[in-house]
Protein backbone atom coordinates (compact mmCIF):
# COMPACT_ATOMS: atom_id res chain seq x y z
CA UNK A 1 0.00 0.00 0.00
CA UNK A 2 2.88 2.40 0.69
CA UNK A 3 3.55 2.91 -3.02
CA UNK A 4 -0.01 2.44 -4.28
CA UNK A 5 -1.42 5.49 -6.05
CA UNK A 6 -5.04 5.65 -4.92
CA UNK A 7 -7.66 7.19 -7.17
CA UNK A 8 -9.33 10.05 -5.21
CA UNK A 9 -12.66 8.98 -6.82
CA UNK A 10 -15.60 11.34 -7.26
CA UNK A 11 -18.47 12.11 -4.92
CA UNK A 12 -20.87 10.44 -7.36
CA UNK A 13 -18.77 7.25 -7.44
CA UNK A 14 -18.61 7.15 -3.65
CA UNK A 15 -22.36 7.66 -3.21
CA UNK A 16 -23.30 5.08 -5.85
CA UNK A 17 -21.12 2.34 -4.38
CA UNK A 18 -22.25 3.01 -0.83
CA UNK A 19 -25.91 2.95 -1.87
CA UNK A 20 -25.34 -0.53 -3.31
CA UNK A 21 -23.79 -1.80 -0.05
CA UNK A 22 -25.83 -0.30 2.80
CA UNK A 23 -24.97 -2.92 5.42
CA UNK A 24 -21.80 -4.46 6.79
CA UNK A 25 -21.18 -8.09 5.92
CA UNK A 26 -21.06 -10.51 8.82
CA UNK A 27 -23.18 -12.90 10.87
CA UNK A 28 -26.36 -11.47 12.40
CA UNK A 29 -26.01 -10.47 16.06
CA UNK A 30 -29.25 -10.02 18.01
CA UNK A 31 -27.64 -8.88 21.27
CA UNK A 32 -29.36 -5.48 20.97
CA UNK A 33 -32.65 -6.71 19.46
CA UNK A 34 -35.57 -5.13 21.31
CA UNK A 35 -33.48 -2.27 22.72
CA UNK A 36 -34.83 1.27 22.58
CA UNK A 37 -32.56 4.02 23.81
CA UNK A 38 -31.46 7.59 23.39
CA UNK A 39 -27.75 8.10 22.83
CA UNK A 40 -26.92 10.88 25.28
CA UNK A 41 -23.78 12.23 23.64
CA UNK A 42 -21.58 14.94 25.13
CA UNK A 43 -19.34 17.57 23.62
CA UNK A 44 -19.56 20.61 21.37
CA UNK A 45 -20.42 18.70 18.20
CA UNK A 46 -22.83 16.13 19.62
CA UNK A 47 -26.18 15.87 17.78
CA UNK A 48 -29.18 17.31 19.59
CA UNK A 49 -31.06 14.04 19.07
CA UNK A 50 -29.95 10.48 18.36
CA UNK A 51 -32.60 7.88 19.28
CA UNK A 52 -32.69 4.18 18.43
CA UNK A 53 -35.24 1.42 18.25
CA UNK A 54 -33.62 -1.91 17.41
CA UNK A 55 -36.27 -4.11 15.80
CA UNK A 56 -34.36 -7.35 15.28
CA UNK A 57 -30.92 -8.60 14.28
CA UNK A 58 -30.87 -6.57 11.06
CA UNK A 59 -33.19 -3.54 11.13
CA UNK A 60 -33.44 -0.41 13.24
CA UNK A 61 -35.08 2.97 13.28
CA UNK A 62 -32.91 5.96 14.13
CA UNK A 63 -34.10 9.52 14.74
CA UNK A 64 -31.32 11.99 14.08
CA UNK A 65 -32.03 15.65 14.85
CA UNK A 66 -35.72 15.23 14.10
CA UNK A 67 -35.36 13.11 10.95
CA UNK A 68 -36.42 9.45 11.17
CA UNK A 69 -34.76 6.70 9.14
CA UNK A 70 -35.42 2.99 8.83
CA UNK A 71 -32.09 1.36 8.11
CA UNK A 72 -30.31 -1.97 8.00
CA UNK A 73 -27.56 -2.41 10.55
CA UNK A 74 -24.93 -4.93 11.56
CA UNK A 75 -23.49 -5.66 14.98
CA UNK A 76 -20.79 -7.80 16.52
CA UNK A 77 -20.18 -8.59 20.17
CA UNK A 78 -17.03 -9.17 22.15
CA UNK A 79 -17.98 -10.26 25.62
CA UNK A 80 -20.29 -7.63 27.04
CA UNK A 81 -19.29 -4.97 24.47
CA UNK A 82 -21.24 -4.59 21.22
CA UNK A 83 -20.20 -2.69 18.11
CA UNK A 84 -23.25 -1.51 16.11
CA UNK A 85 -22.66 0.00 12.67
CA UNK A 86 -25.12 1.54 10.19
CA UNK A 87 -25.41 4.20 7.53
CA UNK A 88 -27.98 6.97 7.19
CA UNK A 89 -30.11 5.99 4.16
CA UNK A 90 -29.69 8.22 1.14
CA UNK A 91 -26.31 9.51 2.36
CA UNK A 92 -22.74 8.30 2.81
CA UNK A 93 -22.83 9.29 6.49
CA UNK A 94 -22.78 6.65 9.20
CA UNK A 95 -22.87 5.95 12.92
CA UNK A 96 -20.79 3.27 14.63
CA UNK A 97 -21.60 2.76 18.30
CA UNK A 98 -19.48 0.85 20.80
CA UNK A 99 -21.75 0.02 23.75
CA UNK A 100 -20.86 -1.52 27.09
CA UNK A 101 -24.05 -3.51 27.77
CA UNK A 102 -23.31 -3.68 31.50
CA UNK A 103 -22.77 0.02 32.22
CA UNK A 104 -24.54 1.51 29.12
CA UNK A 105 -21.54 3.80 28.52
CA UNK A 106 -20.83 4.20 24.81
CA UNK A 107 -18.65 5.83 22.21
CA UNK A 108 -20.32 6.93 18.97
CA UNK A 109 -18.19 7.41 15.86
CA UNK A 110 -19.93 9.72 13.40
CA UNK A 111 -18.45 9.32 9.90
CA UNK A 112 -18.74 10.95 6.50
CA UNK A 113 -16.80 10.82 3.24
CA UNK A 114 -14.69 13.48 1.58
CA UNK A 115 -12.17 16.17 2.41
CA UNK A 116 -10.45 19.05 0.63
CA UNK A 117 -6.84 19.65 1.70
CA UNK A 118 -4.38 22.49 1.03
CA UNK A 119 -1.51 21.86 -1.39
CA UNK A 120 1.88 23.56 -1.58
CA UNK A 121 2.08 25.11 1.88
CA UNK A 122 4.36 24.02 4.71
CA UNK A 123 4.01 22.75 8.26
CA UNK A 124 4.99 26.08 9.82
CA UNK A 125 2.82 28.56 7.91
CA UNK A 126 5.85 30.15 6.26
CA UNK A 127 4.69 29.23 2.76
CA UNK A 128 1.10 29.73 1.68
CA UNK A 129 -0.70 26.90 -0.14
CA UNK A 130 -0.90 27.18 -3.91
CA UNK A 131 -4.21 25.32 -4.19
CA UNK A 132 -6.31 22.49 -2.78
CA UNK A 133 -6.95 18.83 -3.51
CA UNK A 134 -10.26 16.99 -3.10
CA UNK A 135 -10.28 13.42 -1.79
CA UNK A 136 -13.90 12.19 -1.88
CA UNK A 137 -12.91 8.62 -0.91
CA UNK A 138 -11.39 9.53 2.48
CA UNK A 139 -13.49 8.92 5.58
CA UNK A 140 -13.73 11.69 8.16
CA UNK A 141 -14.83 11.10 11.73
CA UNK A 142 -15.80 12.63 15.02
CA UNK A 143 -16.19 10.50 18.13
CA UNK A 144 -18.57 11.37 20.93
CA UNK A 145 -18.61 9.93 24.45
CA UNK A 146 -21.94 9.31 26.12
CA UNK A 147 -24.39 6.67 27.33
CA UNK A 148 -27.46 4.74 26.27
CA UNK A 149 -30.52 6.06 28.11
CA UNK A 150 -33.17 3.30 28.00
CA UNK A 151 -35.53 5.25 30.26
CA UNK A 152 -34.90 2.96 33.21
CA UNK A 153 -31.19 3.52 33.85
CA UNK A 154 -29.11 6.42 35.10
CA UNK A 155 -25.99 7.93 33.60
CA UNK A 156 -23.07 5.62 34.41
CA UNK A 157 -20.49 6.77 36.91
CA UNK A 158 -17.72 6.53 34.31
CA UNK A 159 -17.91 7.18 30.59
CA UNK A 160 -15.35 6.07 28.04
CA UNK A 161 -12.25 8.28 27.82
CA UNK A 162 -9.16 8.90 25.76
CA UNK A 163 -6.15 7.00 27.09
CA UNK A 164 -2.42 6.45 26.94
CA UNK A 165 -2.69 3.10 28.74
CA UNK A 166 -1.87 1.09 25.61
CA UNK A 167 0.67 3.55 24.21
CA UNK A 168 3.85 1.63 23.38
CA UNK A 169 2.06 -1.69 22.84
CA UNK A 170 2.79 -4.03 19.93
CA UNK A 171 0.24 -6.58 18.71
CA UNK A 172 0.11 -9.45 16.26
CA UNK A 173 -3.34 -9.89 14.68
CA UNK A 174 -4.68 -13.09 13.14
CA UNK A 175 -8.03 -12.24 11.54
CA UNK A 176 -10.84 -14.69 10.93
CA UNK A 177 -10.41 -14.31 7.14
CA UNK A 178 -6.68 -15.15 7.24
CA UNK A 179 -5.44 -11.54 7.17
CA UNK A 180 -2.31 -11.19 9.32
CA UNK A 181 -1.02 -7.92 10.69
CA UNK A 182 1.47 -6.38 13.10
CA UNK A 183 0.56 -3.09 14.78
CA UNK A 184 2.56 -0.73 16.98
CA UNK A 185 1.25 2.10 19.16
CA UNK A 186 4.21 4.52 19.61
CA UNK A 187 1.88 7.53 19.79
CA UNK A 188 -1.45 8.60 21.25
CA UNK A 189 -2.64 9.90 17.85
CA UNK A 190 -1.07 7.43 15.39
CA UNK A 191 -0.36 3.77 14.94
CA UNK A 192 1.88 1.89 12.56
CA UNK A 193 1.29 -1.45 10.87
CA UNK A 194 2.95 -4.08 8.72
CA UNK A 195 0.75 -6.30 6.55
CA UNK A 196 2.27 -9.77 6.89
CA UNK A 197 -0.27 -11.48 4.63
CA UNK A 198 0.28 -9.12 1.70
CA UNK A 199 2.83 -10.53 -0.78
CA UNK A 200 4.09 -6.96 -1.18
CA UNK A 201 4.01 -6.38 2.57
CA UNK A 202 6.92 -5.78 4.90
CA UNK A 203 6.76 -2.00 4.66
CA UNK A 204 5.65 -0.07 7.73
CA UNK A 205 2.74 2.33 7.21
CA UNK A 206 1.38 5.02 9.53
CA UNK A 207 -2.29 5.77 10.20
CA UNK A 208 -3.88 8.52 12.33
CA UNK A 209 -5.53 6.64 15.18
CA UNK A 210 -7.83 6.89 18.18
CA UNK A 211 -7.17 5.11 21.48
CA UNK A 212 -10.13 5.02 23.85
CA UNK A 213 -10.56 3.28 27.19
CA UNK A 214 -13.71 1.43 28.19
CA UNK A 215 -12.08 -0.10 31.28
CA UNK A 216 -8.93 -2.05 32.07
CA UNK A 217 -10.20 -5.05 30.11
CA UNK A 218 -11.68 -3.37 27.03
CA UNK A 219 -10.30 -0.66 24.76
CA UNK A 220 -11.28 0.88 21.43
CA UNK A 221 -8.63 1.30 18.74
CA UNK A 222 -9.54 3.02 15.47
CA UNK A 223 -7.26 3.75 12.53
CA UNK A 224 -7.89 5.90 9.49
CA UNK A 225 -5.91 5.25 6.34
CA UNK A 226 -5.18 8.91 5.61
CA UNK A 227 -2.86 9.46 2.62
CA UNK A 228 -3.55 5.87 1.54
CA UNK A 229 -6.94 4.21 0.88
CA UNK A 230 -8.87 6.56 3.17
CA UNK A 231 -10.81 3.72 4.80
CA UNK A 232 -11.44 3.15 8.52
CA UNK A 233 -10.99 0.29 10.95
CA UNK A 234 -12.74 0.43 14.34
CA UNK A 235 -11.69 -2.32 16.75
CA UNK A 236 -12.83 -3.39 20.21
CA UNK A 237 -9.91 -4.98 22.06
CA UNK A 238 -10.23 -7.37 25.01
CA UNK A 239 -6.95 -7.83 26.86
CA UNK A 240 -8.27 -10.54 29.20
CA UNK A 241 -8.98 -12.92 26.34
CA UNK A 242 -6.69 -11.21 23.80
CA UNK A 243 -9.43 -10.99 21.23
CA UNK A 244 -10.65 -8.24 18.93
CA UNK A 245 -13.85 -7.55 17.01
CA UNK A 246 -14.37 -4.71 14.61
CA UNK A 247 -15.50 -3.22 11.34
CA UNK A 248 -13.59 -2.34 8.16
CA UNK A 249 -15.23 0.30 5.97
CA UNK A 250 -13.97 2.07 2.88
CA UNK A 251 -12.48 1.65 -0.58
CA UNK A 252 -9.52 -0.51 -1.55
CA UNK A 253 -6.98 -0.10 -4.32
CA UNK A 254 -9.55 -1.34 -6.84
CA UNK A 255 -12.06 1.35 -5.70
CA UNK A 256 -14.46 -1.36 -4.55
CA UNK A 257 -16.24 -0.81 -1.24
CA UNK A 258 -15.45 -3.04 1.72
CA UNK A 259 -17.95 -2.91 4.58
CA UNK A 260 -17.63 -5.93 6.83
CA UNK A 261 -17.33 -7.11 10.41
CA UNK A 262 -14.50 -9.30 11.60
CA UNK A 263 -12.86 -10.91 14.61
CA UNK A 264 -9.18 -11.43 15.38
CA UNK A 265 -6.94 -13.23 17.83
CA UNK A 266 -4.26 -11.03 19.40
CA UNK A 267 -0.77 -11.68 20.65
CA UNK A 268 1.09 -9.00 22.59
CA UNK A 269 4.53 -8.74 20.98
CA UNK A 270 5.91 -6.26 23.50
CA UNK A 271 5.45 -2.95 25.27
CA UNK A 272 7.85 -0.08 24.69
CA UNK A 273 8.20 2.39 27.54
CA UNK A 274 6.36 5.67 27.15
CA UNK A 275 7.63 8.76 28.85
CA UNK A 276 4.76 10.83 30.22
CA UNK A 277 4.60 11.56 33.93
CA UNK A 278 3.87 8.23 35.63
CA UNK A 279 0.56 9.48 37.06
CA UNK A 280 -0.68 10.76 33.69
CA UNK A 281 -3.08 8.37 31.95
CA UNK A 282 -4.17 10.37 28.90
CA UNK A 283 -7.78 10.77 30.06
CA UNK A 284 -7.77 14.43 31.08
CA UNK A 285 -6.66 16.32 27.95
CA UNK A 286 -7.63 15.31 24.40
CA UNK A 287 -4.62 14.26 22.31
CA UNK A 288 -3.32 16.95 19.91
CA UNK A 289 -5.56 19.41 21.73
CA UNK A 290 -4.49 22.27 19.43
CA UNK A 291 -6.60 20.78 16.63
CA UNK A 292 -10.04 22.40 16.39
CA UNK A 293 -13.34 21.81 14.65
CA UNK A 294 -15.57 18.84 14.04
CA UNK A 295 -13.57 15.82 12.97
CA UNK A 296 -10.23 17.48 13.81
CA UNK A 297 -7.45 14.91 13.92
CA UNK A 298 -3.76 14.73 13.27
CA UNK A 299 -3.07 13.99 9.60
CA UNK A 300 0.31 14.29 7.94
CA UNK A 301 0.03 14.75 4.16
CA UNK A 302 3.64 15.03 3.03
CA UNK A 303 2.96 14.86 -0.69
CA UNK A 304 0.87 18.02 -0.39
CA UNK A 305 3.79 19.79 1.32
CA UNK A 306 6.85 18.54 -0.57
CA UNK A 307 5.37 18.64 -4.04
CA UNK A 308 6.87 16.10 -6.46
CA UNK A 309 9.41 17.39 -8.97
CA UNK A 310 10.50 16.21 -12.38
CA UNK A 311 14.10 15.17 -12.87
CA UNK A 312 14.77 18.44 -14.67
CA UNK A 313 13.31 20.51 -11.82
CA UNK A 314 15.26 18.60 -9.19
CA UNK A 315 18.53 19.00 -11.11
CA UNK A 316 17.87 22.71 -11.64
CA UNK A 317 17.32 23.30 -7.93
CA UNK A 318 20.45 21.27 -7.15
CA UNK A 319 22.54 23.34 -9.56
CA UNK A 320 21.22 26.69 -8.35
CA UNK A 321 21.68 26.22 -4.60
CA UNK A 322 23.97 23.84 -2.73
CA UNK A 323 24.53 23.75 1.01
CA UNK A 324 27.30 21.25 1.66
CA UNK A 325 28.25 21.09 5.34
CA UNK A 326 27.33 24.74 5.89
CA UNK A 327 26.94 25.05 9.63
CA UNK A 328 26.22 28.76 9.83
CA UNK A 329 28.77 29.68 12.48
CA UNK A 330 30.64 28.21 15.43
CA UNK A 331 27.61 27.83 17.74
CA UNK A 332 25.46 25.67 15.51
CA UNK A 333 27.07 22.48 16.79
CA UNK A 334 26.15 23.36 20.36
CA UNK A 335 22.48 22.92 19.48
CA UNK A 336 22.91 19.34 18.23
CA UNK A 337 23.89 16.07 19.84
CA UNK A 338 26.14 14.65 17.14
CA UNK A 339 29.51 13.15 17.96
CA UNK A 340 32.50 15.49 17.63
CA UNK A 341 34.12 15.78 14.23
CA UNK A 342 37.09 13.43 13.94
CA UNK A 343 40.57 14.20 12.60
CA UNK A 344 41.48 10.50 12.58
CA UNK A 345 41.90 10.42 8.78
CA UNK A 346 44.13 13.49 8.48
CA UNK A 347 47.35 12.64 6.64
CA UNK A 348 46.23 9.13 5.69
CA UNK A 349 46.17 7.67 2.18
CA UNK A 350 44.04 4.58 1.71
CA UNK A 351 41.74 2.71 -0.66
CA UNK A 352 38.22 1.32 -0.34
CA UNK A 353 37.94 -1.69 -2.65
CA UNK A 354 34.35 -2.84 -3.22
CA UNK A 355 33.34 -6.39 -4.02
CA UNK A 356 31.76 -7.73 -7.15
CA UNK A 357 30.70 -6.50 -10.50
CA UNK A 358 29.33 -3.15 -11.59
CA UNK A 359 26.03 -2.46 -9.80
CA UNK A 360 23.21 -2.61 -12.36
CA UNK A 361 20.96 -0.20 -10.45
CA UNK A 362 23.70 2.37 -9.78
CA UNK A 363 26.21 2.55 -12.65
CA UNK A 364 29.33 3.59 -10.81
CA UNK A 365 32.50 4.47 -12.67
CA UNK A 366 34.74 1.62 -13.69
CA UNK A 367 34.11 -2.08 -14.16
CA UNK A 368 34.94 -5.07 -12.05
CA UNK A 369 35.82 -3.98 -8.52
CA UNK A 370 35.17 -0.24 -7.95
CA UNK A 371 38.02 1.28 -5.94
CA UNK A 372 37.92 4.64 -4.15
CA UNK A 373 41.32 6.16 -3.42
CA UNK A 374 41.68 8.80 -0.70
CA UNK A 375 44.30 11.34 0.32
CA UNK A 376 43.04 13.22 3.38
CA UNK A 377 44.42 16.75 3.55
CA UNK A 378 42.87 18.15 6.73
CA UNK A 379 39.99 17.73 9.16
CA UNK A 380 37.52 19.03 6.56
CA UNK A 381 39.20 18.56 3.14
CA UNK A 382 40.13 15.42 1.25
CA UNK A 383 41.12 14.33 -2.22
CA UNK A 384 39.52 11.30 -3.87
CA UNK A 385 39.47 9.51 -7.19
CA UNK A 386 38.29 6.28 -8.71
CA UNK A 387 41.40 4.12 -9.19
CA UNK A 388 43.43 5.50 -12.09
CA UNK A 389 41.22 8.58 -12.48
CA UNK A 390 41.68 12.27 -11.78
CA UNK A 391 41.97 13.54 -8.21
CA UNK A 392 39.17 15.80 -6.94
CA UNK A 393 39.05 17.87 -3.77
CA UNK A 394 35.92 17.88 -1.56
CA UNK A 395 34.64 19.04 1.79
CA UNK A 396 34.02 16.15 4.15
CA UNK A 397 32.95 15.44 7.70
CA UNK A 398 34.12 12.39 9.67
CA UNK A 399 32.90 10.82 12.92
CA UNK A 400 34.38 8.03 15.01
CA UNK A 401 31.24 6.22 16.23
CA UNK A 402 33.27 3.23 17.47
CA UNK A 403 36.96 2.94 18.24
CA UNK A 404 39.01 3.06 15.02
CA UNK A 405 35.86 2.88 12.88
CA UNK A 406 35.49 6.06 10.87
CA UNK A 407 32.30 7.21 9.16
CA UNK A 408 32.66 10.04 6.65
CA UNK A 409 30.78 11.58 3.73
CA UNK A 410 31.49 13.83 0.76
CA UNK A 411 30.03 14.87 -2.57
CA UNK A 412 31.17 13.49 -5.93
CA UNK A 413 31.48 16.84 -7.67
CA UNK A 414 30.68 16.59 -11.36
CA UNK A 415 28.44 13.56 -11.07
CA UNK A 416 25.45 14.05 -13.42
CA UNK A 417 23.00 12.99 -10.68
CA UNK A 418 24.65 15.05 -7.89
CA UNK A 419 25.85 11.96 -6.05
CA UNK A 420 27.56 11.69 -2.73
CA UNK A 421 29.15 8.78 -0.91
CA UNK A 422 29.41 7.86 2.74
CA UNK A 423 32.14 5.46 3.81
CA UNK A 424 32.33 3.35 6.96
CA UNK A 425 35.93 2.14 7.20
CA UNK A 426 37.24 -0.03 10.02
CA UNK A 427 40.94 0.39 10.70
CA UNK A 428 40.87 -2.55 13.13
CA UNK A 429 39.68 -5.28 10.78
CA UNK A 430 40.07 -3.81 7.30
CA UNK A 431 36.40 -3.90 6.31
CA UNK A 432 34.45 -1.12 4.55
CA UNK A 433 30.91 -0.26 3.50
CA UNK A 434 30.11 2.37 0.88
CA UNK A 435 26.69 3.97 0.46
CA UNK A 436 26.26 5.94 -2.75
CA UNK A 437 23.28 8.28 -2.99
CA UNK A 438 22.02 10.46 -5.82
CA UNK A 439 18.97 12.36 -7.05
CA UNK A 440 16.50 9.81 -8.41
CA UNK A 441 15.62 6.24 -7.59
CA UNK A 442 13.76 3.41 -9.29
CA UNK A 443 10.56 4.82 -7.77
CA UNK A 444 11.09 8.55 -8.19
CA UNK A 445 12.82 11.09 -10.42
CA UNK A 446 13.63 13.45 -7.58
CA UNK A 447 13.77 11.55 -4.30
CA UNK A 448 17.14 10.21 -3.21
CA UNK A 449 18.14 6.75 -4.38
CA UNK A 450 20.84 5.04 -2.35
CA UNK A 451 22.67 1.71 -2.51
CA UNK A 452 25.13 -0.03 -0.22
CA UNK A 453 28.13 -2.13 -1.29
CA UNK A 454 30.58 -4.02 0.86
CA UNK A 455 34.32 -4.31 0.52
CA UNK A 456 37.68 -3.89 2.23
CA UNK A 457 39.97 -1.14 3.43
CA UNK A 458 43.51 -1.15 2.03
CA UNK A 459 45.85 0.79 4.31
CA UNK A 460 49.34 0.15 5.59
CA UNK A 461 49.88 -3.41 6.80
CA UNK A 462 46.17 -4.14 7.43
CA UNK A 463 45.27 -7.57 6.01
CA UNK A 464 41.50 -7.65 5.37
CA UNK A 465 39.64 -10.93 5.88
CA UNK A 466 39.21 -12.97 2.70
CA UNK A 467 35.46 -13.71 2.96
CA UNK A 468 33.98 -11.93 5.97
CA UNK A 469 32.23 -8.61 5.26
CA UNK A 470 29.90 -6.11 6.81
CA UNK A 471 26.38 -7.35 6.09
CA UNK A 472 22.69 -6.58 6.23
CA UNK A 473 21.18 -7.57 9.56
CA UNK A 474 17.96 -8.02 11.49
CA UNK A 475 19.64 -7.46 14.88
CA UNK A 476 17.76 -4.19 15.41
CA UNK A 477 14.34 -5.39 14.23
CA UNK A 478 11.82 -5.09 17.05
CA UNK A 479 13.88 -2.62 19.06
CA UNK A 480 12.61 0.79 20.09
CA UNK A 481 14.65 3.85 21.05
CA UNK A 482 14.01 7.46 21.95
CA UNK A 483 16.41 9.88 20.25
CA UNK A 484 17.31 13.36 21.49
CA UNK A 485 18.75 15.44 18.65
CA UNK A 486 18.76 18.70 20.57
CA UNK A 487 16.98 20.43 23.44
CA UNK A 488 13.99 21.05 21.17
CA UNK A 489 13.92 18.00 18.88
CA UNK A 490 13.41 14.37 19.87
CA UNK A 491 11.67 11.32 18.48
CA UNK A 492 10.91 7.63 18.91
CA UNK A 493 12.16 5.01 16.47
CA UNK A 494 10.42 1.66 16.18
CA UNK A 495 12.32 -0.76 13.95
CA UNK A 496 9.19 -2.61 12.94
CA UNK A 497 10.35 -4.76 10.02
CA UNK A 498 13.60 -5.83 8.33
CA UNK A 499 13.01 -3.22 5.62
CA UNK A 500 11.19 -0.31 7.30
CA UNK A 501 10.65 1.67 10.47
CA UNK A 502 8.68 4.58 11.95
CA UNK A 503 9.55 7.75 13.81
CA UNK A 504 7.31 9.63 16.22
CA UNK A 505 7.76 13.21 17.39
CA UNK A 506 7.13 13.87 21.08
CA UNK A 507 4.39 16.20 22.25
CA UNK A 508 4.91 18.71 25.06
CA UNK A 509 3.83 16.20 27.73
CA UNK A 510 6.25 13.55 26.33
CA UNK A 511 3.44 11.52 24.82
CA UNK A 512 3.98 10.27 21.29
CA UNK A 513 2.52 12.57 18.67
CA UNK A 514 3.03 12.96 14.92
CA UNK A 515 4.32 9.76 13.29
CA UNK A 516 5.53 8.76 9.85
CA UNK A 517 7.31 5.73 8.40
CA UNK A 518 9.56 4.74 5.52
CA UNK A 519 11.62 1.95 4.00
CA UNK A 520 15.11 1.50 5.43
CA UNK A 521 18.01 -0.91 5.74
CA UNK A 522 20.22 -2.05 8.61
CA UNK A 523 23.88 -3.07 8.24
CA UNK A 524 26.01 -4.65 10.95
CA UNK A 525 29.52 -3.20 10.93
CA UNK A 526 30.50 -4.83 14.21
CA UNK A 527 28.98 -5.57 17.61
CA UNK A 528 29.29 -1.92 18.65
CA UNK A 529 28.36 -0.31 15.34
CA UNK A 530 25.28 -0.54 13.13
CA UNK A 531 24.60 1.48 10.00
CA UNK A 532 21.01 2.57 9.53
CA UNK A 533 19.71 4.20 6.35
CA UNK A 534 16.28 5.45 5.37
CA UNK A 535 14.81 7.59 2.61
CA UNK A 536 11.65 9.52 3.42
CA UNK A 537 9.88 8.17 0.36
CA UNK A 538 6.45 9.50 -0.60
CA UNK A 539 7.48 12.39 1.65
CA UNK A 540 10.38 14.84 1.36
CA UNK A 541 12.58 12.30 -0.43
CA UNK A 542 15.64 12.90 1.77
CA UNK A 543 18.15 10.29 2.85
CA UNK A 544 19.19 9.81 6.46
CA UNK A 545 22.29 7.72 7.11
CA UNK A 546 23.77 7.15 10.57
CA UNK A 547 26.04 4.78 12.43
CA UNK A 548 24.66 3.79 15.83
CA UNK A 549 26.77 2.54 18.72
CA UNK A 550 24.42 0.59 21.06
CA UNK A 551 27.07 0.60 23.80
CA UNK A 552 27.35 4.38 23.77
CA UNK A 553 23.62 4.82 22.98
CA UNK A 554 24.66 7.49 20.49
CA UNK A 555 24.62 7.90 16.72
CA UNK A 556 25.90 10.37 14.15
CA UNK A 557 25.62 10.68 10.42
CA UNK A 558 24.28 12.63 7.50
CA UNK A 559 21.15 13.97 5.82
CA UNK A 560 21.16 14.36 2.04
CA UNK A 561 18.44 15.53 -0.32
CA UNK A 562 17.06 18.05 -2.76
CA UNK A 563 14.03 20.29 -2.41
CA UNK A 564 12.71 23.49 -3.96
CA UNK A 565 15.27 25.19 -1.70
CA UNK A 566 18.21 23.37 -3.32
CA UNK A 567 20.61 20.52 -2.57
CA UNK A 568 21.75 19.88 0.99
CA UNK A 569 24.28 17.58 2.67
CA UNK A 570 24.47 18.05 6.40
CA UNK A 571 25.00 16.27 9.70
CA UNK A 572 22.78 14.68 12.30
CA UNK A 573 23.27 12.95 15.63
CA UNK A 574 21.37 12.08 18.77
CA UNK A 575 21.55 10.50 22.20
CA UNK A 576 19.50 7.31 22.49
CA UNK A 577 17.36 5.88 25.27
CA UNK A 578 16.38 2.22 25.08
CA UNK A 579 12.58 1.93 25.34
CA UNK A 580 12.31 -1.84 24.96
CA UNK A 581 11.68 -4.31 22.18
CA UNK A 582 9.02 -6.31 20.37
CA UNK A 583 9.32 -10.04 19.73
CA UNK A 584 8.47 -9.93 16.02
CA UNK A 585 11.27 -11.54 13.99
CA UNK A 586 9.54 -14.92 14.29
CA UNK A 587 6.75 -13.60 12.07
CA UNK A 588 9.18 -12.48 9.37
CA UNK A 589 11.15 -15.73 9.63
CA UNK A 590 7.88 -17.64 9.19
CA UNK A 591 6.98 -15.55 6.14
CA UNK A 592 10.41 -16.09 4.57
CA UNK A 593 10.06 -19.86 4.95
CA UNK A 594 6.61 -20.13 3.35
Amino acid sequence: MFFTEFNPMTEAEVDKKIAANPKAEGPACDRLAGWSFTARLEGEFAPSQLEYKIHDAGRLTVIENGASYDAPYSAIELGRVVLLTHLIPGTSRGWHLVIDTRTYALTAFETWFGIEVPVGGDLFGMRQPTGTRKIPREIQRHYHFGWADTGSNEKPEKLHTTTNRIEGRGLHWQFDNGYELLTFFPSVVCSTLVELSDPQGGITMTNPSDYLKIDDEYYIYARWEVEFSGKMWIEVLNFFDKKAAGVEFGFGADDELTYRLHTATLEITGDAAHLEKITTFGDKTPPMAMLKGKGARYAYRPRDIDLPMTKEEAHRHARETQRIFEFGGPNIMASGNNLPFSDYLVGKKFKVRLDGEKHTAAPWAGTGQPVYEYDVISKDKLRWRMEGGQWQEEKYVAFEPSKNLIFFSHMLTGDPDFANVAQAVDFDNGLATTVRAQIGSWRSEWEIGAYAKFGVLEYGDIVPPFARRHHFTTDLVGKCYAWAYSDTMSSIHVYSSPESYSWTIFQDDNSGGATWSSPCFFIKLREDAYMFQWVEEKCNGSQGLVVFNPHLLHDSGFFFGVSHMGLSLNITGAFARDLGRFNIMKYYDKKANL
